[in-house]
């Protein structure tokens, strides 16, 4: 199994900025919803959550059969590797380490195209090269990215698109964190180029328990992917759930002016602490770099404090200098951002 983030400990007072989570915790809409379909649960749930997809589509404007859902995003990245079974993937790294645990399961020659360490910036023109010259049959790419947080607009995208559809490979695109965001997505796109577009539910809404996904491909993937999806894979909470998060737009927009706020001011803290580099990001973490002493050796010492970070030397193209942190309250961002002052102050840093 791969590394991910998530403090396991015996303490129970540890503030766990590891995993990036919404931490407004879930509606009051979906919880009054959880709690009256409890009711049901002696009912078989909907076996391919063909409701669930109507709301979807219905959200999006889409074609009900351009869709299928996912025991979160997870399921879909492995059922996608298994289901298109693909020669050679070329993954963008660093990024999230399931995406090469998959495809290598499904026997793929992997080939990793790793971004610049100065900004993480994705230059098209070069990864375009890379991909005339390895011809992959997938080209794998998370937007915004885990973990840097960076965020390709659409129109760097679709000249990537374009050369993709002349060599008749596909686009792998895992957006799970494109809420956080609120930047455009490559929905629209779906229909003129070969591409399929992975979504998460799990942490914008705060629901890693119910296990949440879906992607959207035309007929042929999404038809594909069902050959090989096993039935009931999602259960009948998580189904009842889908509605009731896409219509609560009040949810969603305290979410986003949660993010905006909070991510620029721990990144103004950070900026300002001496021996810690932190990197632009257009989602709910950041992703970090130490300069003396290495990413564990923090971990170790923030832990002592209460605070637990994700080390990043896991990811393709990281060391053990980097780390990720998830925003939290203003309270618990506060805690952090005073305990990287005060190990500063003392040189530990």
């Amino acid at each position: 199994m791969n590394k991910h983030g998530g403090y396991y400990g015996e303490s129970k007072d540890v503030i766990d900025f590891s995993v990036n989570i919404n931490p407004l915790g879930i509606s009051k809409n979906l919880e009054k919803a959880i709690i009256s379909g409890i009711s049901q649960l002696h009912k078989y749930p909907e076996i391919d959550g063909s409701t669930a997809i109507k709301h979807i589509a219905k959200h999006y404007n889409i074609k009900e059969n351009h869709i299928t859902l996912g025991n979160g995003a997870i399921e879909l990245i492995y059922l996608f590797a298994r289901a298109l079974k693909p020669k050679k993937v070329l993954i963008v790294h660093p990024t999230f380490n399931e995406y090469k645990r998959a495809f290598k399961l499904s026997s793929s020659e992997i080939h990793e195209y790793v971004l610049d360490k100065h900004d993480f910036k994705l230059n098209e023109d070069d990864l375009i090269n890379h991909i005339k010259k390895i011809k992959p049959d997938v080209i794998v790419l998370c937007n915004p990215n885990n973990p840097t947080g960076t965020y390709n607009e659409v129109n760097k995208l679709e000249k990537i698109l374009k050369v993709i559809k002349e060599i008749n490979s596909i686009m792998f695109v895992d957006e799970s964190f494109i809420d956080f965001a609120n930047k455009e997505s490559l929905i629209d796109y779906y229909r003129k180029y070969p591409l399929i577009i992975l979504r998460s539910m799990t942490k914008f809404y705060a629901v890693p328990g119910l296990r949440l996904g879906f992607c959207i491909a035309d007929e042929q993937i999404i038809n594909k992917l069902y050959q090989y999806k096993e039935p009931w894979s999602l259960n009948y909470l998580s189904l009842r759930a889908v509605p009731v998060l896409l219509e609560d737009k009040e949810y969603e927009e305290v979410t986003i002016d949660w993010c905006n706020k909070e991510r620029d001011y721990v990144y103004s803290a950070i900026k300002d602490i001496d021996n810690i580099y932190v990197y632009k990001s257009h989602t709910n973490f950041h992703i970090c770099k130490t300069e003396n002493i290495s990413a564990f050796q923090l971990q170790e010492m923030l832990l002592q404090k209460g605070i637990y970070i994700r080390t990043c030397e896991d990811f393709i193209g990281l060391d053990d200098k980097y780390f990720r942190i998830a925003l939290k309250t203003r309270l618990e961002n506060d805690k952090l951002l005073n305990e990287l002052k005060k190990l500063a102050r003392s040189e530990c840093l």
